[in-house]
C-alpha cells in the first residue's frame, strides 16, 4: 500500500522519491537471510498471521507486529501495539526510523535495512582489459534463469559482503549452527540469481580476476545445491589421515584441485552442475564440466 508519509505537516510536498528498492533481511531468526523488497513511498505490516502484508514464522511475534514505510533512502517504523513491543536500533520504541545498516528487532527476529545496489562494485573505473574478461566469462554463464549459481568467499573482501545484501537475490552462508553465524563476515555464500538479477554484473566487475568466488550452473533443487557444496566443506587427507578445510569456492584452489583430482573426485565435486566458470591465472574464463560431460 502506498501512503503519503512524504508530505509535510504544511502540504509542501518533499523532492520525488528515487526509484532505489531498500531490502529489509532478516538477519537472525527463524528465517534468517531472507529478503523483503521494500519499493518507495510503499508501506508493508509484519506479523504473524495473514492478517499481515509479509508474514514471518516466528511465534514470539503478534498476528500484526510493526509497519514500515520506506521512503527510498530510510525506513520510518511503527509498532502495532504490539505485546513484546518492537526495538528500533536497540531501543524500544513506538515509532523511529533507520537508514542503511539500521536494524529493528521484534519477537525473536532481527531484520536490518540496506539498499539496493548501493554500494559501487569497484572503488576505481575497471579497465578496458578488464571489461573485456568480464564480457567473455559473462558469456560462458548463460542465461539468468534461476540454474545460475556463485559460491562466495566474504573473506576476501568486504565489498562481496555488501553486495549480496544490497541484492534482492538470495545468498545464503555455507556454515551453519550458532557458530558459524559468528563467521558470517568471513564465510563463503552461496547466491542464487533470479531473472532480471543486476547482481550477477556487478559481482563480475567487482571481484572476476581477484579470486571473490566460482560461478557454476546446476539442474539440482537450490537446498540439494547448498547440502551439496557444504559436504566439501571439510574433507579428510588421505596421506595424513586428517580432516582439512577445502576452500573450493577460491578459484585458485579449484584450479589446483582440477588439475590433480581424480575423474571420481572431480565428479563428486561437481555433481549436479551442468558446468563451473572461474578466472584461469590470466584472468580469462576456464570451464569445468563433470567427468561425463567431458567424455561427451
Amino acid at each position: 500500500m502506498v501512503v503519503n508519509e512524504a508530505t509535510s505537516t504544511q502540504g509542501a510536498q518533499r523532492p520525488a522519491l528515487p526509484t532505489r528498492r531498500g531490502i529489509l533481511q532478516i538477519m537472525w531468526g527463524p528465517h534468517s537471510f531472507r529478503k523483503i523488497a521494500l519499493n518507495p513511498g510503499e508501506q508493508l505490516t509484519f506479523g504473524r498471521t495473514d492478517r499481515a502484508d509479509v508474514v514471518v514464522d516466528d511465534p514470539k511475534l503478534n498476528g500484526i507486529h510493526f509497519s514500515i514505510w520506506f521512503s527510498g533512502a530510510r525506513a520510518i517504523v511503527r509498532d502495532l501495539e504490539s505485546a513484546s513491543g518492537t526495538f528500533i536500533n536497540g531501543e524500544r520504541s513506538a515509532r523511529g526510523d533507520i537508514g542503511y545498516g539500521g536494524f529493528l528487532v521484534a519477537g525473536a527476529t532481527t531484520f536490518r535495512l540496506f539498499l539496493e545496489d548501493f554500494t559501487e562494485p569497484t572503488e576505481a573505473p575497471p579497465s578496458e582489459a578488464r571489461l573485456s574478461l568480464v564480457a567473455a566469462a559473462r558469456k560462458e554463464l548463460g542465461e539468468i534463469d534461476g540454474a545460475l549459481y556463485a559460491a562466495f568467499d566474504a573473506a576476501r573482501a568486504e565489498r562481496v559482503l555488501w553486495l549480496l545484501q544490497e541484492s534482492i537475490d538470495d545468498h545464503k552462508t555455507l556454515y551453519e549452527g550458532q557458530e558459524g553465524r559468528l563467521l558470517d563476515d568471513v564465510a563463503p555464500y552461496l547466491v542464487r540469481f533470479e531473472r532480471g538479477s543486476k547482481l550477477l554484473d556487478r559481482l563480475l566487475l567487482g571481484g572476476w580476476g581477484d579470486a571473490w568466488g566460482v560461478f557454476f550452473r546446476s539442474t539440482e533443487h537450490p537446498k540439494e545445491v547448498r547440502r551439496q557444496l557444504r559436504r566439501f566443506l571439510v574433507v579428510l587427507d588421505d596421506a595424513k589421515s586428517e580432516r582439512m578445510y577445502f576452500r573450493f569456492y577460491d578459484p585458485r584452489v579449484m584450479r589446483e584441485f582440477h588439475s590433480v583430482a581424480t575423474m571420481r573426485q572431480r565428479a563428486e565435486l561437481l555433481h549436479g552442475m551442468v558446468r563451473m566458470v572461474l578466472e584461469s591465472e590470466d584472468g580469462s574464463p576456464l570451464v569445468l564440466r563433470p567427468p561425463s560431460s567431458e567424455a561427451s
